[in-house]
């Protein structure tokens, strides 16, 4: 299976997909400005070998923070994606821009 980059903007197909490799987890969501920082809603597949995936909508042009939700206890930033910003409290949030 080759990944894109995350997050992979395919203007083709009109959609988002981002991807994490994390093996020990049970559920992870993908949550951000678009969706209001919801926990439910995006849920990631398990892929292979500890890939996680999700394909969303494009958005429409802007900025756009987000993060993984893993586990329904710990937020990790997108460590694929070299652009980011602080999060205003000890973190980080990715950035994705359409």
């Amino acid at each position: 299976m080759k990944l894109h980059q995350s997050p992979f903007v395919n203007k083709r197909k009109k959609t988002i997909e981002f991807h994490i490799l994390i093996n020990s987890a049970s559920h992870i969501s993908l949550a951000g400005t678009f969706n209001h920082w919801a926990h439910e809603g995006l849920e990631m597949k398990s892929v292979k070998n500890g890939i996680w995936k999700i394909e969303i909508p494009m958005l429409p042009q802007g900025k756009y923070h987000y993060k993984f939700f893993i586990d329904d206890r710990m937020w990790m930033e997108d460590v694929q994606n070299p652009y980011r910003e602080p999060d205003g409290v000890t973190g980080w949030n990715s950035v994705l821009t359409v």
